[in-house]
C-alpha cells in the first residue's frame, strides 16, 4: 500500500486545460504530423515543487485580459520536443545546435496561441516570464515518434464563476438529456400510493425549470402548443436551484 500523498487541486476547470491540449495538438499536427497530447489534471504545487519545476527551465508565455499564462519546459524536455521535429533522440549531454535552437524558438511561437483559453485573446508577443510567480500548473504529454512534456502555468487562480467554456461551435453536436422540473401541489400519501400510468398530478404553479444533464438551463411556463405540452421560455441561463 502506498503512503497517502495530498495535493492541492486548482480551481481551473478541466475543460479549459483540455482546450489548451486540443489547441496544442492541432498546431503540432500541422507541423509535425500525427501526434497525441495527454493531459494531466491541474494542481497547485507547493514551494518545493515550484523549485523543481523552475530549475533550469524555459518559461515563456503571454499576458492577456485574464492574466498571464506560460509554458514551463525543462532542459530534458527541450531536447525531447526538438527531437520530435527531427525524428531523432538528442543525447542529454549535448547542447542544442544553432539550427536546433531556432527550431525550438519556432516551436514555442507555433504553440503560443494555444494559451488563449487561459489568458484570454491577445495580440501580445511571447515573452520570457522566468521572474514571475505562478500559482496553478498542469502538464501535457506530447506523444509521437518521440515523447516530450509541456508544463503550463497560470499566474493566478481563476475566480469561482469565471467562465472558461469552450466555444459553442466546438460542442454544438454534443447530445444533452433535457428534463423539466415542476413544483407539485401537496398530496396525501395514500393518493401518491395510488398513482398509476395515466394519472394526473396537480401542480402548485405553472412555472417549469428546464435542466440539461441535471444543470438548470432555463425557466418558463407550462402550456400547450399544436396539441403538445410545451414550455414557453421566460428566462435563460439559470444559475440558482429554485
Amino acid at each position: 500500500m502506498r503512503e497517502p500523498r495530498w495535493e492541492q487541486r486548482s480551481l481551473l476547470p478541466l475543460s479549459a486545460a483540455a482546450l489548451v491540449a486540443a489547441n496544442v495538438r492541432e498546431r503540432l499536427q500541422g507541423a509535425l504530423g500525427p501526434v497525441e497530447v495527454r493531459l494531466f489534471a491541474p494542481r497547485i504545487p507547493d514551494d518545493d515543487g515550484w523549485l523543481v519545476l523552475r530549475d533550469g527551465a524555459r518559461i515563456d508565455g503571454l499576458c492577456g485580459p485574464l492574466g498571464a499564462a506560460a509554458f514551463i519546459i525543462r532542459p530534458d524536455e527541450v531536447r525531447s520536443l526538438v527531437g520530435l521535429a527531427f525524428g531523432v533522440t538528442i543525447p542529454a549531454n549535448r547542447a542544442l545546435s544553432a539550427v536546433e535552437t531556432e527550431v525550438f524558438e519556432r516551436f514555442l511561437r507555433l504553440i503560443a496561441p494555444a494559451l488563449a483559453p487561459l489568458c484570454g485573446p491577445t495580440s501580445a508577443p511571447l515573452e520570457a516570464m522566468s521572474a514571475r510567480r505562478f500559482r496553478s500548473y498542469f502538464e501535457l504529454l506530447v506523444e509521437g515518434d518521440a515523447c516530450g512534456r509541456l508544463g503550463v502555468a497560470l499566474e493566478s487562480e481563476p475566480q469561482p464563476g469565471t467562465p472558461h467554456a469552450a466555444p459553442i461551435e466546438r460542442i454544438g453536436e454534443v447530445e444533452l438529456s433535457l428534463t423539466a422540473r415542476a413544483e407539485c401541489a401537496q398530496m396525501r400519501a395514500v393518493e401518491i400510493a395510488a398513482w398509476a400510468p395515466g394519472a394526473f398530478v396537480p401542480l402548485r404553479r405553472r412555472e417549469i425549470t428546464l435542466l440539461a444533464d441535471g444543470e438548470a438551463l432555463a425557466g418558463g411556463e407550462l402550456g400547450v402548443r399544436n396539441n403538445h405540452f410545451a414550455v414557453a421560455i421566460g428566462r435563460g441561463a439559470i444559475t440558482t436551484s429554485d
